[in-house]
């Protein structure tokens, strides 16, 4: 179906042992970027996990591009075009720039689009370009961001989820960073943005949802959410002068 989500989760349960984490999470993605909000613990990277086949122990559906993931080891699902950047980065510091694109395996864009290639990532990332030889532990904060988001595309991927991206970064290279994914966006790749910075979710995702305690519990657009003092407080812990 043309309409059809590229990503559909429907009543997902994840463990930790004897510990639920989440508890039927039902959420779409679609072209459109979507982004997760919500405090800590409330099991946003376990869906990230989850997603990407790295928390094996799930129950419920979890469909991209028509394909069940659910069972799929994790690199049968990059495989199928979805990337992951954790929180954190996660990069290997001792591994120069250069040295970090050459170990991504390449594959075909799905949408027949611009793949994306060495030199198409040093223009979207000069600094890269500039620190090629360098070895990554050597890296800002930011640049480390860059290079874990470069690693990323180019494995030419159809979705790509970040974990809490604009952690630890200075205000200057959070711009920075929201206008970058706001290009991605622009240039056909689906986006499933994690975050807790409500003005970095709301400035990248026109479509918001909150989890709270495992659970999807409000989707909601950009506007609405901002406009909500009072769901920002419930939902989020923000006041309305930190959210502005």
């Amino acid at each position: 179906m043309p309409d059809e989500p590229l990503l559909t989760i429907r009543d997902l349960h994840a463990y930790y042992g004897q510990s639920h984490v989440l508890q039927g999470v039902e959420l779409t993605v679609g072209q459109e970027p979507l982004a997760l909000l919500g405090r800590n613990g409330m099991g946003k990277t376990t869906l990230c996990l989850a997603v990407t086949g790295l928390l094996p122990t799930v129950r419920g559906s979890i469909r991209f591009a028509g394909q069940e993931l659910v069972g799929k080891p994790p690199h049968r699902i990059a495989a199928l075009g979805i990337a992951y950047v954790p929180q954190g980065r996660r990069i290997f510091p001792s591994l120069s720039v250069e040295e970090h694109l050459r170990l991504v395996p390449r594959r075909r864009r799905a949408d027949g689009g611009e793949p994306w290639t060495e030199e198409r990532i040093y223009a979207l990332f000069p600094r890269l370009a500039e620190r090629r030889r360098q070895p990554a532990g050597t890296l800002s904060g930011g640049e480390q961001q860059m290079l874990a988001i470069a690693r990323a595309l180019l494995t030419n991927p159809r979705l790509l989820i970040m974990d809490e991206p604009s952690e630890g970064l200075a205000p200057v290279i959070v711009e920075q960073l929201v206008t970058t994914l706001r290009h991605l966006a622009q240039d056909g790749l689906a986006i499933l943005l994690v975050e807790q910075r409500l003005a970095v979710a709301t400035a990248v995702a026109s479509r918001i949802a909150i989890m709270l305690a495992g659970r999807i519990v409000w989707e909601t657009s950009a506007a609405e959410l901002l406009g909500d003092p009072e769901r920002q407080q419930r939902y989020l812990g923000v006041s309305a002068r930190r959210a502005a």
